[in-house]
């Protein structure tokens, strides 16, 4: 996913000097200008749509995003991670090393299923993964089942943004959405989980307009890009 970011940022950059060094690009990366635009277009959208909703006021222009407070955290990878797995769950794999030998790539499952890395994938043939966890936008069965974009996430994401949350106290490890295990404390694990309900009460009120203090907001907010900035 951050390969797309890295090539519409770098599109951008060709754009902002004429329409002409845009279209360049596009033909000397093979990409598609059509589907270069669709991207821009649903940037737009989104934009328009956070604003609506008020997590972003409405005098902020597209032009002023990227050097906006609301994108404070735009180069924070584990950030982005993050919110991509909130956009994804349930596409999440774990990822297995399986046998002895060092340089063997890992196997992925999804619950029961095993996936591959699509040869497209960045992550084709890579012997290691900064975390056990990947989420992935689809699958594609072509003789056996593959995923292409996708990103690395961390535990505490998963409690944050995924499914239901069991701490299990006597294993000393959290459930998330019946099958993904985690090998957290149970103390730990209770102070996510409580976290979590804070976070899905103000994101209901933010939905709903409700107004909420504004300083239990902003310190949630710290809490939570503390957490997820932690190696």
């Amino acid at each position: 996913f951050i390969s797309f970011v890295n090539v519409w940022q770098a599109f951008q950059k060709g754009r902002d000097s004429s329409s002409d060094r845009g279209r360049k690009f596009c033909r000397h990366n093979f990409l598609s200008w059509t589907t270069i635009m669709e991207i821009g277009d649903l940037r737009r959208q989104l934009l328009e749509l956070v604003q609506q909703i008020g997590f972003v006021h409405n005098k902020l222009r597209e032009s002023e995003v990227a050097s906006s407070a609301f994108n404070a955290n735009g180069n924070n990878e584990n950030m982005v991670h993050a919110v991509i797995c909130a956009g994804l769950f349930p596409n999440i794999a774990r990822v297995v090393k399986e046998g002895t030998m060092i340089a063997s790539p890992p196997s992925l499952w999804h619950q029961q299923e095993r996936l591959y890395f699509h040869k497209s994938s960045v992550n084709h043939n890579k012997t290691s993964l900064p975390s056990e966890w990947i989420v992935f936008h689809e699958k594609f069965a072509t003789g056996r089942t593959t995923v292409a974009a996708t990103s690395a996430v961390s535990s505490v994401a998963l409690i944050l943004f995924g499914g239901k949350v069991v701490v299990k106290h006597l294993e000393r490890t959290v459930c998330v959405d019946d099958w993904i295990v985690l090998p957290i404390a149970a103390q730990t694990g209770v102070q996510l989980r409580e976290m979590r309900t804070e976070l899905d009460a103000m994101l209901r009120a933010k939905l709903q307009r409700r107004d909420e203090s504004a300083t239990e907001e902003e310190n949630l907010r710290k809490r939570i890009i503390e957490l997820l900035t932690e190696k």
